[in-house]
């Protein structure tokens, strides 16, 4: 299994539908209640991408996209059109060392927050420290940034684009055609961690 560092066509349709996906072990008491216990520390994203009326240069894309990823085998760049921003994001470098720090998404509802991982930011994704930019190398495979010199001292955050590492869930892709030149086909994606 490897990971292609290529986005599959940003050209899905309208009714595109997609998000978080979490594990939850839920066990039932004698009292009535209930236990619950997070299984996955992290969430995965599903997707369903229609890509509706192709015309043949998207539609030979998408098939060779699949041809190559040979069904469920290998991974690849999804732009997941619900959330792919993030602003001012906070991370938390070790301060006097070089160490790369990986890239974060952090969402709070309350008082609860999860963390979700960002292994394929967008290149031009940006690292400040109290608001001034810092010198370094993203790694826009993995969502790790490396300074050019020591972390100093301060608030990181980082702001960006990024894409979402996903499979093809079926090892079966079927074409609509509607006519010569418009082709649909409805792909069910799911996310994999590097």
């Amino acid at each position: 299994m490897s990971f292609i560092n290529t986005r599959l066509s940003k050209a899905v349709a309208y009714g595109f539908t997609g998000g978080p996906e979490w594990s939850t072990q839920i066990v039932p008491m004698d009292n009535g209640r209930e236990q619950r216990n997070a299984q996955w520390l992290y969430p995965r994203h599903r997707y369903s991408a229609q890509f509706m009326n192709l015309p043949p240069a998207l539609r030979d894309e998408v098939l060779a996209a699949f041809h190559a990823c040979r069904g469920q085998l290998h991974a690849f760049r999804f732009k997941d059109w619900n959330d792919f921003t993030a602003a001012n994001e906070p991370i938390l470098p070790t301060v006097g060392t070089t160490t790369p720090v990986q890239l974060l998404k952090t969402y709070k509802f309350g008082s609860e927050s999860a963390t979700r991982l960002i292994q394929a930011p967008i290149a031009g994704a940006v690292v400040r420290r109290d608001g001034a930019a810092v010198a370094g190398t993203l790694d826009t495979a993995t969502g790790l940034f490396r300074p050019d010199v020591a972390w100093l001292a301060g608030a990181y955050t980082w702001s960006g684009e990024f894409d979402v590492w996903v499979r093809f869930d079926s090892d079966f892709n079927a074409f609509t055609i509607g006519n010569w030149q418009a082709h649909t086909s409805d792909i069910e994606l799911r996310e994999v961690r590097r």
